[in-house]
């Protein structure tokens, strides 16, 4: 599991050049009262690539760091396999036979640099032990490993395959690399601390990197409709993998102007889409120089705080999907096959899926659409903005005016609301909105925890399961099992039956079917 704050909002561009940027950026959204998490440093924060030593702009790293976590931000570092000449990390790792070669790449990095041997255990071990020094121990919370493939730009054949790893041939081990690159970070932050979850969000993956908390997004890509469309099929195509988490560059990583309006309507579909990804993360090269909510005009801005807040009241909802993950081998992003296989035309489909067990995502990912085609496996279903029901096995026309996204909600789910915050951990998930989409019977398993550290390892959490019977109409809100430090004994429990006009949308329901007052024993509710 990753720490409660990597489920929210990440703020991230190519790249901020300063630890005063960095500062102005994360109090401006605690100013605008915008819920955010996390804030990514991208590359050439340091003097020389591979040595974790911050340049003149950044003259109090810890301090930044310290700021940040006392305005309840976290911060991401970008950090590369490759050492450039120059520093003294690189001439103790050419001195020790850490690299697996040198080279010279003029298109993109004009200088002499050695790629490290992630296959060579001790070069693993001194390359987290650099990011253990330089960062971790200043309060880093995780670690952005670029170029995990890795990049060799201005080549014509891998660096890999040309050469021999510790393993041996190059050429057989090549793919493996990001396994054994985010193995030795994993490892080696597990070795320092309990106490902070690790994440590392890596451009590569090989089978068994999810075990090294490692999510992976899909590279560099354009800022077009049709990239973005691609991003749908390429996210669902990875989950059915068995690695459950995966986002992309909202926007597109190529520059792209936030003044252009044609732009600011892919940026907020695409944005709409990222909501319902495993991590929600903007990101890119941008013309302005701006990557932040506020970059593309206050129409857009309205729309873009909206979903963030969808995010985070959705928390509850989505921390259970990450236990669920992590305990039962699940996907939260998950094709329509893994849900509906003996229905044949959803398991043909390549641009809806479901978020968790609930929610049925229809991104929009053509300009100027006022409605979108989609379809409805055979179940029954609501919108989730109108509260309308209808049953499925059918297509139809949604409404998908430029503020909404199509969203629908199985019968028989159980969402849990928690209330609105500006980080994940702001308050306690208390009142919670239970909405009850009646129509089959259904359950959910409500989980919490310390939220970043390894603890539930040894048993630290809590979970309530939830049954509810469409035939008696009763919600059964079970014992609770387990504790933790910290954790409410005593909570509210704003039941909410879904219909039209009840129970819809992002904001809270202001009359609840019914107010249940919890303290850990279990409740039957006739709403």
């Amino acid at each position: 599991m990753f720490g409660k704050w990597a489920y929210g909002f990440w703020q991230c561009k190519n790249r901020y050049d300063s630890q005063q940027e960095i500062l102005r950026v994360a109090h401006k959204y605690r100013d605008l009262h915008i819920p955010l998490d996390n804030i990514v440093q991208d590359w050439f924060w340091w003097n020389v690539m591979g040595d974790p030593t911050f340049n003149k702009n950044y003259p109090d790293p810890k301090g930044m760091i310290d700021d940040l976590h006392k305005n309840n931000v976290h911060i991401m570092f970008s950090f590369w396999p490759f050492f450039r000449k120059g520093s003294p990390v690189y001439d103790e790792m050419d001195k020790k036979g850490y690299f697996i070669a040198k080279t010279v790449a003029p298109s993109f990095h004009p200088v002499d640099q050695g790629l490290y041997d992630a296959f060579n255990p001790d070069a693993r071990k001194y390359y987290w032990g650099l990011i253990n020094e330089g960062l971790f121990k200043i309060g880093g919370d995780a670690w952005w490993m670029d170029t995990t493939e890795p990049e060799t730009e201005g080549r014509e054949t891998n660096i890999l395959v040309e050469n021999r790893v510790a393993l041996g041939n190059g050429a057989r081990y090549v793919n493996m690399f990001p396994l054994m690159t985010t193995a030795g970070v994993y490892q080696g932050q597990r070795a320092a601390s309990d106490q902070k979850r690790v994440f590392i969000l890596s451009r590569s993956a090989f089978a068994g990197s999810q075990r090294n908390a490692a999510a992976v997004w899909s590279g560099d890509i354009n800022p077009t409709w049709a990239y973005f469309k691609k991003q749908i099929p390429a996210g669902l195509n990875y989950s059915l993998s068995g690695l459950p988490y995966w986002t992309t560059d909202i926007g597109g990583f190529v520059a792209a102007n936030p003044d252009d309006s044609a732009y600011r309507e892919l940026y907020v579909r695409w944005f709409q889409f990222g909501t319902f990804n495993p991590i929600l993360r903007v990101h890119g090269t941008r013309t302005t120089n701006q990557n932040e909510l506020w970059s593309y005009g206050p129409e857009a801005q309205k729309i873009l705080v909206s979903y963030d807040t969808l995010r985070y009241r959705l928390l509850p909802y989505i921390y259970s999907l990450a236990w669920k993950t992590t305990n039962e081998n699940y996907t939260p992003m998950r094709g329509l096959v893994m849900d509906f296989r003996t229905d044949e035309r959803a398991t043909l489909i390549s641009d809806q899926f479901m978020y968790g067990p609930a929610f049925l995502v229809n991104p929009v990912t053509d300009p100027g659409s006022i409605t979108r085609r989609l379809y409805l496996p055979k179940a029954k279903w609501y919108d989730f903005w109108s509260g309308d029901s209808q049953d499925g096995a059918k297509a139809f026309d949604a409404p998908s005016p430029i503020e909404q996204i199509p969203l629908f909600v199985r019968a028989g789910s159980i969402v849990p609301l928690g209330p609105e915050k500006q980080w994940s951990t702001e308050k306690a998930e208390d009142p919670i909105e239970m909405r009850v989409y009646a129509g089959a019977d259904g359950d959910f398993t409500l989980y919490e925890d310390e939220n970043d550290n390894y603890n539930y390892e040894k048993g630290a959490y809590a979970t309530i399961a939830f049954h509810w019977d469409d035939a008696k109409k009763t919600l059964t809100i079970g014992d609770r099992k387990g504790e933790f430090p910290g954790m409410l004994q005593n909570r509210s429990f704003r039941i909410v039956m879904v219909g039209k006009n009840h129970g819809t949308g992002i904001g809270v329901t202001s009359s609840p079917d019914k107010v249940v007052q919890y303290s850990g024993k279990q409740i039957v509710v006739t709403p």
